[in-house]
């Protein structure tokens, strides 16, 4: 027996370590295929054909995706994700076929830069559970979420045609506490320990967390964050 020498040992390269790590995930998805544990959903029905629009985040045609379902995780797997009925949608192995997943089997998924999980906790100072699927925005001493919704919705008058509707709804999460956010105040309760600075910097920018939320919130808890 002789000892190993370090000199002499060849080190492996992360970038080694994570092609074959993507190589062995490959041959497992190609390998398994149809028996693998995602494609064993329920049949996706969808939705009438007059309806204006459609049911999709950001867009109606797959894109392919990280996701870790059941355990697992698989790579480059074409989806959508319907935010009217929360469902993750894909085809069956090898076929046209849709399926939607199981949302208590999704851990984590990735669509276009947008990172999704599922999570649950108690809402504020309530007794209620609030489970589901959300974007995470923003992650820090807070983190800012935002539930993907579309709902449908008749048209204003009776001639307008039915739609899908985008209607957002965003969070600061606090430790366990889970506060929906939706105006100012909301907002300055939400960041409280800090709610002077930051009603200042709203008013500097004139932000009223209406028309443009989404990008007013983001700009806001990442102010907030610097304050920290």
């Amino acid at each position: 027996l002789f000892p190993l020498s370090e000199t002499n040992a060849q080190s492996i390269s992360e970038g080694s370590r994570s092609e074959a790590l993507m190589n062995v995930q490959n041959y497992f998805q190609n390998t398994i295929g149809e028996d693998a544990h995602i494609f064993t959903g329920r049949e996706y029905l969808g939705y009438a054909a007059f309806i204006k629009g459609h049911p999709f985040f950001l867009t109606d045609q797959m894109q392919q995706c990280e996701i870790f379902y059941d355990g697992t995780l698989y790579e480059n797997i074409p989806l959508l994700f319907d935010i009217v009925s929360q469902k993750i949608v894909i085809n069956r192995y090898n076929q046209n076929d849709t399926i939607s997943l199981l949302n208590a089997k999704i851990k984590y998924f990735v669509l276009q830069g947008h990172r999704f999980e599922n999570l649950s906790f108690s809402e504020g100072n309530e007794e209620i559970i609030r489970q589901g699927i959300y974007d995470i925005l923003l992650a820090g001493k807070v983190n800012l979420l935002v539930k993907r919704i579309k709902n449908i919705r008749d048209g204003l008058k009776a001639t307008d045609p039915v739609s899908f509707v985008e209607e957002d709804e965003f969070f600061v999460k606090r430790g366990k506490d889970l506060i929906q956010v939706y105006s100012k105040n909301s907002v300055l309760e939400a960041l409280n320990d800090k709610s002077n600075l930051v009603k200042i910097f709203a008013r500097k920018n004139h932000f009223r967390f209406k028309k443009n939320i989404e990008k007013e919130l983001l700009q806001t808890v990442a102010y907030y964050f610097k304050l920290n």
